[in-house]
């Protein structure tokens, strides 16, 4: 007896001599492997009979007179034990994540990284900022929020923590599967990776925590007339638990039987804490082409097959999902297909009409000498979906009117967006046809831009003459286009078309308003009014002095806000719209046009405008009910049609501005009873 206790002394002694020695080099071993850090991250889990280079990586990380000759055998097992003993692991001698990721020096002390007592400074042993890591809600793995873990496959960005692993605890446990509607009918875009197509809950029973082995998932395709091959369409599938990746295989290795395609995906650090619920899910990588002809009918079905798991007694038992090889989605099944990137991504390109105050019509102020620019339509451009979109051409049509072709008076044309050029300034065809080519420019998903058009027009000493016009028309189906994958992204919409604007070289502008409406009731009975006051400013921009007739007209009366126009004798013109039926008799209706503003000169039949200034003229109108009782209760308002100008004094315009009056108008008023 004493013989063989001695000789079970002399045994332990000499464990814990090499235990000794072998945590004795760990701190040295740690700090010469790594190099190795990365190439044993990748490794699947090691245990005894492990063999190859991750072993051999491992060898050199422990080193402790180990020979890295990439057999796992008793030496290295111990080793590895020891070692996980003095990190307080379960030494079991099995190298799965948490054992890679303590070797890798990343296993948080607390709630900080390895090496880090709080969360001020740098880590001793490796490095990484304190306040990274588990104190910060970092995956394992990551030291900031680009990327991915190296060790989970988690993003680094996402809150969710990684997928527990360690030792098991209970006894005897069993699970159960859940078919979740998280994930429906889902499309599964062109070179699109990780796209989750079903969801499960799996259940760990109060009596022992689980560890997930592996998965047998199913992928059948069932529209004959579609190709049935699923490399064909993904490159891989991968199963998450958690949001954390926790394994994944080639399409290219699953097996074929009858167009079903089936395969055990094996898992690593799959664990399932007794009485927890986690969410497993199924996910699949496109590959970057996808046949067009295959993709329009294709409908997919996944499954899952069965779980095999082990508890904390170490039974392994397989949990029955489906049958194999169903005709169709089976008990946890569901479907989903393939599509074009721009499909799965819902990607669209919209253009349609954007500021008013560029579309609406103008009087441009063109030159005796000089080209002159001018910005002449607005048109939105809206990427809508998940995909950015790339414009790279663009199509339009410029119509002028006074000259027998348009390059004879529209010098050049160009984009630009948010004030930068996006084009060349392209030369107009005769007959007005201009591509704007080359553009390289993209609109982030979900995002709109505004492009606007420009053009040069030659001077009036050219062929342009005053009263010539210019519109621009952007022809949508031409848009050259396409999503992130490189597919043409068809532009939908109507064709912009902006206003037509008239070019003066002497002239003014509208360039402000305002107005007011007030009802007046008298007696209730026949002396009841509304006034209506239309304020508004005029901008000289010519050379020359300008002069506005003095006087006004009513042009028209209606329900609706349709207007005549003045004549150039009819001086400053409005009309009256009603919100009923009745319109209120001429003999009921009045008005005055006076000015406020100095630099408004009245001469014997207009008013006087010099070059460079502007006016602010207001126009009274006057509806009363003293001799028609059956306009009382009705709404009125006006709204300005037109004035003129000439070039010197007379009663009588040489021109009648018209352009730009959508705005100029008055709300309405009521006559009281």
């Amino acid at each position: 007896m004493s013989n063989i206790l001695n000789l079970k002394g002399v045994k332990f002694f000499a464990i814990i001599v090499l235990a000794v020695a072998l945590l004795a080099t760990f701190g040295i071993a740690a700090q010469q492997a790594s190099a190795d850090t990365v190439s044993l991250s990748s490794c699947p889990t090691l245990r005894q009979g492990s063999s190859g280079d991750c072993v051999m990586t491992l060898q050199a990380m422990l080193d402790g007179g180990l020979v890295s000759d990439g057999k796992f055998g008793p030496k290295t097992a111990l080793a590895v034990s020891v070692f996980q003993a003095a990190h307080n692991l379960t030494a079991d001698a099995v190298v799965g994540p948490m054992t890679k990721a303590a070797l890798m020096g990343s296993v948080a002390t607390g709630n900080f990284p390895a090496g880090c007592t709080s969360a001020a400074g740098y880590s001793s042993t490796t490095g990484v900022k304190c306040d990274t890591g588990p104190s910060t809600g970092l995956p394992a793995g990551c030291s900031t929020t680009a990327g991915y873990s190296p060790l989970t496959g988690a993003k680094c960005d996402s809150s969710v923590p990684a997928t527990p692993s360690g030792p098991l605890a209970g006894g005897a446990g069993d699970i159960t599967l859940t078919l979740r509607g998280t994930y429906s009918g889902e499309e599964v875009g062109e070179g699109e990776k990780n796209v989750k197509v079903l969801a499960v809950d799996v259940e760990a029973d109060d009596d022992s925590d689980v560890e997930l082995d592996s998965v047998k998932v199913e992928f059948f395709q069932a529209t004959t007339a579609d190709d049935r091959d699923l490399p064909d369409y993904a490159s891989e599938v991968s199963v998450w638990l958690k949001g954390v990746k926790v394994g994944s295989a080639d399409t290219s290795d699953f097996t074929e039987s009858s167009n079903f395609f089936s395969k055990s995906i094996n898992l690593d650090g799959a664990i399932v804490r007794a009485g927890d619920e986690d969410e497993l899910v199924i996910a699949v990588s496109a590959n970057s082409s996808l046949d067009s002809g295959d993709i329009d009918t294709d409908a997919w079905q996944v499954d899952i097959v069965s779980v095999r798991f082990t508890d904390a007694s170490g039974v392994t038992t397989t949990e029955s999902g489906s049958a194999a090889a169903t005709a169709g989605a089976g008990t946890y099944g569901k479907l989903f297909d393939f599509a074009s990137f721009a499909t799965a991504n819902d990607a669209e390109l919209t253009l349609s009409l954007d500021d008013e105050e560029i579309n609406d019509v103008h009087l441009l102020d063109s030159d005796d000498t000089d080209d002159t620019d001018h910005a002449i339509t607005s048109v939105l451009f809206d990427a809508s979906g998940d995909s950015d979109i790339w414009v790279d051409e663009v199509v339009a049509t410029i119509t002028t009117t006074g000259e027998a072709n348009e390059s004879l008076i529209v010098v050049s044309t160009w984009i630009e967006v948010d004030g930068v050029r996006i084009s060349e300034k392209e030369t107009v065809a005769d007959a007005g046809a201009i591509t704007y080519d080359d553009l390289d420019y993209t609109i982030d998903a979900g995002d709109e831009k505004e492009f606007i058009f420009w053009v040069t027009m030659q001077n009036v000493d050219g062929a342009l003459d005053e009263g010539d016009t210019v519109q621009l028309t952007v022809t949508t189906a031409s848009t050259v286009a396409e999503d992130e994958a490189g597919d043409t992204v068809t532009a939908a919409g109507s064709n912009p078309v902006g206003g037509v604007h008239l070019l003066y070289n002497d002239g003014f502008r509208l360039v402000g308003h305002s107005q007011v409406a007030t009802a007046f009731s008298t007696d209730g009975v026949n002396n009841d009014r509304v006034e209506l006051e239309l304020i508004f400013d005029v901008f000289n921009y010519g050379d020359v002095t300008l002069y506005i007739p003095d006087g006004d007209t009513f042009t028209s009366t209606s329900t609706s806000s349709n207007v005549s126009a003045p004549s150039t004798t009819e001086e400053v013109g409005y009309h009256i719209q009603t919100s009923g039926t009745v319109t209120p008799p001429s003999a009921q209706v009045s008005a005055v046009l006076t000015e406020s503003d100095s630099d408004l000169t009245l001469k014997t039949n207009s008013y006087e405008l010099k070059s460079g200034k502007t006016g602010t003229f207001n126009l009274k109108v006057t509806i009363s009910a003293d001799e028609n009782p059956s306009i009382d209760n009705v709404g009125f308002r006006a709204l300005l049609t037109g004035l003129g100008w000439a070039t010197s004094d007379v009663a009588t315009a040489a021109v009648v501005y018209t352009a730009d009056l959508g705005d100029y108008k008055t709300n309405y008023a009521t006559i009281a009873d």
